[in-house]
């Protein structure tokens, strides 16, 4: 086993690497604001102003720190993504660090970063989601145990063991990379990793920490797990995602750099003191085929492959002809970038996006237009109900998406209520109020088994033609309330 002690004692980040991580901060925060925000922002944002250890779809941390941001920043996109930008900056740090502590020289730790850098990691970083926080805590575990493998203080599963915890609050997927490491441990014969108390340390730390959300979870019915049931639901779909996800989250063109840093990390006798790390991303990823989940939930593991692919390619430059490839290098890692930029960020004129293919092929980007006219057009329609009708509505909400965004973006009116996730726990509408606007399609679809009789009053346009999740959606007013709301709430709840 090599003499990794003294690399692994070192925090020095090189000023390169910092300077990268500089430009994709300033990156993300240039083109932060120039469409919208996202439903699942506005949700989250809602969901941190009802403090809770849960959620029905997600732990509190996302939640919390959403609202937290809008709290100190005030309402607009570019206030919640400021933290997933220094995140995904964070995350190109990481990269660079874990290269080091492979063995990989100061070039190799410029190629990390510069590779996670034009990555899927710039992606998940323009939006304020579970996945940017996630990213993070695999990151920083996977370097952790890097240096804990290459023979650390043992104590530094203290850090693993809080970063768990923490992690855990935010997204339960880390134990995909818990079960990951645990088996590549036992595989690659590592007892020495876990012979200490501090492993076991580490697991109490992480579950005191994930006890609340827990708790929470138990008292509210396991509601994560009907989640989860949903979301396997479509493992067909999810499974289909995998490969083509892995590639462009790899780079469109920069994928063989990791690729190549799985084949070193299972095969090179240099990488034998990290073996396990290297069979712990496979395993992982082949947990969530096998439970059905999102093709991301296992993602995280690239960090460690492109750390290790900067190491191959720092040696296939310095065989020979180093300024040849160090220009293929380059080239590649610009197109990646671009393309990257291109499909995710919203770098396009609104117009020209609209115009092209894209609403299409990256709905998160479509689904980020038009709420400024969506809430419009349901305070259009609030103002057209007679004053005494008005005085008695509620907005009733298909999904948490159009429920945040009148919540958040709109004023003056009716409160606004949804089946839709957590939006069903915060309960249902006043009794005196009989007259509801209904946006969206109807959930469930039968109307009638609720209300004497409903009419559309309007449609959603976003002015633009861009074909996302609210577009063409109608507007309905109901009248006539055929039970009470106690009684018919639990009939609207949806888990999705």
């Amino acid at each position: 086993m090599p003499d990794t002690t003294q690399r692994t004692r070192s925090f020095v980040v090189p000023w390169p690497v910092v300077l990268i991580a500089g430009l994709v901060v300033a990156l993300l925060l240039a083109f932060s604001g120039a469409y919208g925000f996202l439903g699942d922002e506005m949700y989250f944002v809602v969901a941190g102003r009802h403090p809770a250890f849960g959620y029905v779809d997600q732990p509190p941390l996302t939640p919390l720190l959403s609202a937290a941001s809008v709290g100190l920043l005030g309402v607009s996109p570019t206030a919640v993504r400021v933290l997933p930008a220094v995140e995904a900056a964070l995350v190109v740090v990481l990269v660079a660090l874990i290269s080091r502590d492979l063995g990989g020289s100061r070039r190799a730790q410029f190629l990390a970063a510069v590779t996670a850098a034009v990555s899927g990691y710039l992606a998940a970083g323009h939006m304020d989601t579970t996945t940017g926080l996630d990213l993070l805590a695999w990151a920083l575990i996977l370097w952790l145990a890097v240096r804990l493998l290459a023979g650390a203080d043992r104590r530094l599963w203290l850090a693993v063991g809080l970063t768990a915890g923490i992690g855990l609050q935010n997204k339960d997927t880390l134990l995909f990379l818990a079960a990951g490491l645990a088996l590549g441990i036992l595989a690659a014969r590592r007892w020495d990793v876990v012979r200490s108390p501090w492993p076991w340390a580490a697991i109490s730390i992480a579950l005191l920490l994930w006890a609340p959300n827990l708790v929470w979870q138990a008292t509210n019915g396991w509601p994560q797990l009907t989640m989860a049931s949903r979301i396997a639901g479509y493992a067909a779909d999810n499974r289909a995602q995998i490969v083509p996800l892995l590639w462009l989250f790899t780079g469109p063109i920069l994928f063989a750099v990791s690729l190549a840093g799985a084949v070193w990390l299972l095969r090179s006798r240099n990488a034998v003191p990290w073996r396990a790390i290297g069979i712990a991303g496979p395993v992982a990823l082949v947990l969530v085929v096998a439970t059905g989940g999102k093709a991301y939930y296992a993602i995280g593991t690239a960090a460690v492959f492109m750390a290790a692919g900067s190491i191959v390619v720092d040696r296939w430059l310095v065989r020979g002809h180093a300024g040849i490839k160090g220009a293929v290098f380059t080239v590649a890692a610009l197109v990646s970038g671009l393309l990257i930029a291109y499909l995710t960020l919203p770098v396009l004129p609104v117009a020209t996006y609209a115009a092209s293919t894209l609403p299409a092929t990256v709905p998160d980007t479509a689904n980020q237009i038009g709420w400024p006219a969506f809430v419009s057009t349901v305070k259009g329609v609030v103002a057209a109900l007679p004053p005494d009708e008005r005085a008695q509505a509620v907005i009733l909400a298909n999904d948490y998406s159009e429920a945040s965004a009148l919540d958040l973006l709109g004023s003056g009116l009716p409160p606004t209520y949804s089946g839709h996730n957590s939006y069903w726990s915060w309960g249902p509408p006043p009794a005196q109020r009989t007259v509801v606007v209904h946006v969206g399609d109807w959930r469930p679809t039968d109307w009638s088994r609720f209300f004497v009789g409903c009419h559309d009053v309007a449609w959603i346009d976003n002015g633009l033609g861009v074909p996302n999740g609210e577009q063409g959606k109608a507007v309905s007013v109901c009248t006539g309330l055929k039970s009470s709301w106690t009684a018919m709430w639990p009939g609207l709840r949806t888990i999705s």
